[in-house]
């Protein structure tokens, strides 16, 4: 009995010890599989659980003009977001016998503030997932309002965390050139898109933790170290850029154009100083315009360019020996070719002429028989040259191409409408190229925007240059066409864009509009002109182009006053002096008063006045470039008369004025 008791103890012993070591295994492997196999999944799930995070990117880095001055930067604003499942009762309304719909009661009062529908609030209250934007990127007005509700109602769920917001500091000014960017912070146009990889913050974690019932942990905000971004510098010069601005404006209103654009360019260098397209938008509201008013017409508007080819043409004719500026031309007011006929724009005929002449005064007969003369082949193999019909590259998305003829396709009216800047379509931008060549001796250079890219570190990430793309004519060339050309506007049908004082030379056009069904548009045209200044060594240069003006239409009654008008602005804001010998002295000969130059210390300045308005101080004994600094301080523009020092103003000194009006001052 004694030895079969034992052997059953020591039978029950092993039974029970297998067991302890099968559990303590099985605890063993479990803690195994969840400790090491399953380790990442379950810290994920734990994650999740305990942690809610909303990732966000960093304030987008700043555009700023060529010196600097501020022109697109991000600010940081409240955006509003919910938890659906943390929307209940409060245990305090619980434990009082209340019963609140907290969902309806948070629409009910939001809602209105919020500018949203009802309905729809409320579908977003009743999901079942953690986190679900409300409203992003609010008004501080708004988000304070929407603070107090939450804050007085004991609304639950419902949190606020910043934001970047995209300001653009001048509007719409250079709007089309900034373009804007997305609820997210993502570049969708302009300079925002094509610089989005560098002007993109990157993104950051925000997060909270949660206890077990899905309640934050108080204290347990955390944010990622945001970075700093690049830095965009533009060749744009905001004060040429707000002369350029106003000019279009006053354009549009007094010619009713359908719409517009105008490029200020170096000759020298490419570098657009100003660029401004017409209809516009504000990029801080751009849901608010029609996606018509994004579009940069100087670079995507695609237009035959009329008289404004003529000076290429007369180059080709130059550069092959076909004619110089002395060669005879007989002008009998009309042309035939084929089965075409040509008259001339003012129907005169001007009988024998020379070639000079036939540029000053923009004669189409004569432009013919040369084109067909160059033949086909010569015309587009010097047009593609130029660089018309194919994209310029400049650093701007959106380009258009153009088109031009197959030279094997042509027919002999088609050689002569080229002739006359018909039966071929460029952008403005391509026409300003191929002119800035003329006015720097005959290089063709790659126009651009971005002057430079500078990281947070002060590091220079990529810097923009004057590109040649090739040499087009020959200086002696380039040359005569400038002689030529500054007939046209001292002599010729573009004496409406002379500034008195300077040498200018330039080409009006005038060309029907392409109708979108084919053929031409009845009554409809693009007035244009295209010149540059001083003559003797081109400053700027400058396009501006009208379409659908209505009533006057010729380029030379519309868009050369616009020229005129803008650059007289620009030549007395940046301190050019008039050329010599034009009846006028230059200011390095004007004996100055006895009392010497005004310091720049003591020149008079702008009273500010609380509805927004200037109150403008007497500028008598300022020099051009002095009153054009102070008009600046209150964004006013200036309408200047003659040349030396201010001796009188219209309004008066002590005058009020509103932002953007023009105060005329005569100089002697």
């Amino acid at each position: 009995m004694k030895n079969a008791f034992l052997q059953n103890g020591y039978f029950r012993f092993h039974i029970f010890a297998a067991v302890v070591f099968l559990a303590f295994a099985g605890i063993f492997a479990r803690l195994f599989w969840l400790q090491v196999v399953s380790a990442e999944k379950l810290e994920k799930m734990s994650e999740e659980q305990l942690e809610t995070d909303i990732r966000r990117n960093n304030p987008r880095g700043r555009i700023v003009d060529r010196d600097g001055e501020e022109m697109a930067v991000s600010i940081m604003t409240s955006s509003l977001y919910v938890d659906p499942q943390e929307m209940v009762d409060s245990a305090e309304s619980r434990k009082q016998g209340q019963q609140r719909d907290e969902r309806r009661i948070s629409v009910d009062l939001l809602a209105p503030v919020l500018k949203m529908d009802a309905e729809e609030l409320y579908g977003m209250f009743l999901t079942e997932g953690r986190f679900l934007w409300v409203k992003r990127t609010m008004d501080p007005k708004e988000a304070d309002i929407v603070r107090q509700v939450v804050r007085e109602n004991r609304l639950p769920g419902l949190h606020f965390i910043e934001e970047s917001k995209r300001y653009y500091t001048k509007k719409r000014t250079a709007a089309q050139i900034l373009g804007f960017v997305g609820t997210d912070d993502v570049g969708l146009s302009g300079i925002e898109l094509l610089e989005d990889h560098v002007l993109r913050g990157a993104e950051t974690r925000h997060s909270r933790l949660l206890d077990a019932l899905g309640r934050q942990l108080p204290g347990s905000d955390k944010d990622a170290q945001q970075q700093n971004c690049s830095t965009v510098y533009l060749t744009i010069d905001s004060r040429i850029q707000y002369v350029l601005e106003e000019a279009m404006d006053n354009a549009i209103v007094h010619t009713s154009s359908r719409g517009a654009a105008a490029i200020i360019m170096d000759p020298y260098t490419g570098e657009i100083f100003g660029m401004a397209s017409r209809p516009t938008f504000d990029p801080n509201s751009f849901g608010d315009y029609p996606p018509e008013s994004w579009n940069n017409k100087g670079i995507s508007m695609i237009y035959e360019p009329g008289s404004v080819i003529k000076p290429l043409v007369g180059c080709m004719g130059l550069t092959e020996g076909l004619i110089t500026p002395n060669t005879l031309f007989q002008d009998n007011g009309s042309i035939r070719v084929a089965d075409r006929v040509i008259n001339n724009w003012d129907k005169k005929r001007n009988g024998l002429v020379p070639f000079s002449t036939v540029i000053k005064d923009s004669i189409n007969t004569c432009m013919v028989q040369l084109g067909l003369e160059l033949g086909a082949q010569r015309m587009i193999y010097y047009s593609k040259k130029f660089g018309l019909g194919l994209p310029t590259g400049i650093d701007l998305p959106g380009e258009e191409n153009g088109i031009l003829y197959n030279p094997d396709e042509m027919y002999e009216s088609d050689v002569a409408t080229m002739a006359i800047g018909q039966g071929i379509a460029v952008t403005p931008i391509q026409v300003l190229q191929a002119i800035c060549a003329i006015a720097n001796g005959g290089e063709l250079l790659q126009p651009y925007i971005v002057k430079k890219v500078v990281a947070s570190n002060g590091n220079i990430i990529s810097e923009g240059g004057r590109k040649v793309v090739r040499r087009v004519i020959s200086e002696d060339v380039a040359a005569q066409m400038r002689e030529m050309m500054k007939m046209v506007v001292a002599e010729g049908g573009g004496r409406t864009a002379a500034i008195k004082g300077y040498r200018i030379a330039g080409k009006t056009g005038t060309a029907e509009k392409l109708a979108e069904q084919g053929g031409y548009a009845e009554g409809e045209y693009i007035s244009s002109f295209v010149g540059f200044v001083p003559v003797e060594k081109p400053r700027y240069v400058m396009i501006v182009m009208l379409d659908t003006p209505q009533g006057a239409f010729y380029g030379s009654q519309v868009s050369a006053p616009v020229f005129r008008d803008t650059l007289q602005q620009v030549l007395a804001a940046k301190g050019v002096q008039p050329s010599d010998g034009e009846d006028l002295p230059s200011f390095d000969k004007i004996e100055l008063p006895e009392k010497g130059e005004i310091p720049e210390a003591r020149l008079p300045q702008m009273e500010p006045l609380q509805d927004g308005k200037v109150r403008i101080p007497d500028f008598t004994g300022l020099d051009m470039r002095q009153t054009a600094e102070v008009l600046q301080q209150g964004h006013l523009r200036l309408k200047p008369n003659g040349s030396g020092y201010a001796k009188r103003q219209n309004p008066p000194p002590g005058s009020e004025l509103p932002e953007g009006a023009t105060v005329e001052i005569w100089f002697e």
